[in-house]
């Protein structure tokens, strides 16, 4: 495709990311004034490709290339959309802040594996330290400076995958290798056009 196609797609990625972005602020208001999160069924796909158009120009600007390898499509899950965003938002950040030292790609990747998504975050940063593996999921703990981490993204990535989407996540680190985080998700059945359910 021409330079002026391939233009106009990745501002159109752009633009549906950051109307995805303003969903998940409405969606955090409305969490703190003590909405109920949405339950609605959305393409993951979807999700994924708006997370990662809207992330890639933050992460360029620390020097890391953002990219996306999505091979499913049609694929339908049933929960809060913005709650599957945030999982990811706070999964790639932690990738590219481990990364922007080293001049590697993060990757992003969505596939499905027999009945569920396999969602994964990949960096070849820092990596983290083993006695560090256990506890990364613990409420308050975090391995960054003090000022610049609350210790509670990977906490709450946890709640979301288990608790809304049935889900689990998994993690293979090792210092100077760099991070894999890896998202399975079941596939709830799924509809046909004409309305009817298949599984």
């Amino acid at each position: 495709p021409s330079f002026r196609a391939e233009l106009l797609q990745e501002l159109a990625g752009v633009a549906e990311g950051m109307d995805q972005a303003i969903q998940f602020l409405r969606s955090i208001q409305d969490r703190a004034r003590g909405g109920l999160a949405r339950s609605e069924r959305f393409d993951a796909a979807q999700v994924v490709r708006s997370c990662v158009a809207l992330e890639r120009p933050l992460a360029g600007k620390r020097s890391v290339a953002l990219q996306g390898v999505i091979t499913v499509s049609g694929v339908f899950l049933q929960g809060d959309p913005n709650a599957l965003y945030q999982v990811l938002t706070n999964l790639i950040r932690n990738a590219v802040s481990a990364s922007r030292e080293r001049n590697s790609p993060v990757v992003v990747t969505l596939g499905q594996v027999g009945e569920t998504l396999r969602l994964a975050v990949q960096d070849h940063g820092v990596g983290i330290a083993g006695e560090h593996l256990e506890r990364i999921f613990e409420p308050g703990f975090t391995t960054k400076e003090f000022g610049s981490g609350s210790g509670t993204g990977l906490t709450v990535v946890r709640q979301i995958t288990q608790e809304m989407f049935g889900g689990a996540v998994k993690v293979d680190s090792a210092v100077g290798r760099g991070t894999t985080f890896e998202i399975t998700l079941p596939i709830p059945v799924q509809r046909t056009p004409r309305g009817r359910r298949q599984a």
